[in-house]
This record gives C-alpha cells, structure tokens and sequence, in this order.
C-alpha cells in the first residue's frame, strides 16, 4: 500500500501551490478563491515557521519541549513559534509581518470554526502581504526559492498581474533589498515596480529583461563625441 509523506517543507509548498494557483489563474469562484487562498496561505507561513524552529533543534516545534515528538502532543503557537524564533534563534521578524500573520490567522480561525465577513480588497491585501512574507522567509531563511517553482509556465506572471496588492507588496520588498545591497534600480516597464536591477538588466519581480534600447545607446554615445 502506498504511503503518503509529506516533511514540513513539502507540506508548506503543496498549501503555497494551491493558494497560488487559485489566485494566479482566472477560473476560480471568487468567494471560493479567497477563502480558501486564506487558509492554504496561513497553513504555509506556519508550517516554515515551524521547519525553521525545527532546523535549529526539533523539540522547539512542539508547544511543551518535554513532549517532543509525541504526536498527540501540541505544537507551538504562532505567537509562541515567532517569540522563539527571535529570542532562542536571533531571526527578527518585522513587526508589519507579524501583524499581517497574525490578521491571517484571526481571519483562517473565523474561516474553521465559526463564520467570517471579509472584503475582497481586504482578502487581496491580506494576501498579497502574507504571500510576500512566504517567498522572502523561504529565500532567506530557508534556502528555498519558492518563486521559481512557479516560472516554468506563465504561473507567477499571471499572479504578478492579477493581484496588484502582492506585486505592490512584493516589488517594494524587492526594491528595499536591492538598494541596501547598492544596486541601482529602475521602473518596471512591465509590473510597474521599482524593481528593475540595473546592472542585471532584467525585472527582479516578474523577470521581464530591460536592454538598453539602441537608439538610446546611440545618442549616449554622439553625446559622448562632444
């Protein structure tokens, strides 16, 4: 009989592709799409959080240590998972992150267990905030570049076009990264973000290239002349 295993990385990324998949792509009952984004974008942010306390020792996934690794035992907490990240791990998380999961998970807990009234524009900002967190903790605390599980098809264009509030989200993270690294960067022709890297000439957002356009090189260079 086949067993089915998923690690914590593998259970984050199954929950990430549904949520991007129902966001990115047009064919999904709105109400449908958002509550259920909601739910598989929490379930995601929680469970790297937690492969990330696991990295560090595996009894700090479980909300009494001394229990570890029962599985009929409690795991933390994403209050409890975030303090020991930061006080026993030394990993900062911003405090407008921690505001945007914490809104997340008030927003998936009325989803599970009672009822819930959300606006479409607060869903996408929700969203877009929490799917930003994911892709930037993946990269830099665990190693794991989710964004280019969903390049090998028009997937992430699709999500960079069709949720404004996560490529405004997203582009601004970008942005504040490559310019602390001292790269010089430029508008997106494209997604519309300051995201462009000048020297790699190419969107660091949505990948679209930027060469320099001929005319533009010609006229530098009669400038030059003078």
């Amino acid at each position: 009989m086949r067993t089915l295993r998923f690690d914590l990385i593998n259970n984050a990324h199954d929950s990430l592709k549904h949520a991007v998949q129902l966001l990115a792509w047009p064919d999904t009952i709105s109400s449908e799409k958002y509550k259920q984004s909601i739910l598989s974008v929490y379930h995601c942010a929680e469970l790297l959080l937690k492969e990330r306390l696991r990295q560090i020792n595996p009894a700090l996934v479980w909300e009494n240590i001394d229990k570890y690794p029962s599985l009929s035992a409690r795991t933390v907490t994403l209050e409890k998972a975030i303090s020991r990240l930061e006080s026993i791990g030394g990993i900062q998380i911003e405090s407008e992150d921690k505001k945007s999961l914490m809104a997340c998970r008030n927003m998936r807990n009325a989803i599970q267990h009672f009822e819930f009234e959300i606006t479409e524009k607060e869903a996408k900002v929700m969203l877009g905030k929490v799917l930003s967190f994911i892709f930037s903790f993946g990269a830099s605390e665990l190693k794991r570049n989710f964004e280019d599980d969903f390049k090998e098809d028009d997937t992430w264009l699709m999500l960079v076009e069709g949720l404004y509030e996560f490529a405004n989200e997203h582009g601004s993270r970008i942005s504040a990264g490559l310019i602390a690294m001292g790269r010089p960067v430029d508008s997106c022709s494209y997604c519309g973000q300051d995201t462009v890297d000048l020297i790699w000439e190419s969107c660091s957002l949505c990948g679209q290239n930027h060469e320099p356009d001929e005319d533009e090189d010609r006229d530098k260079d009669d400038d030059d002349d003078y």
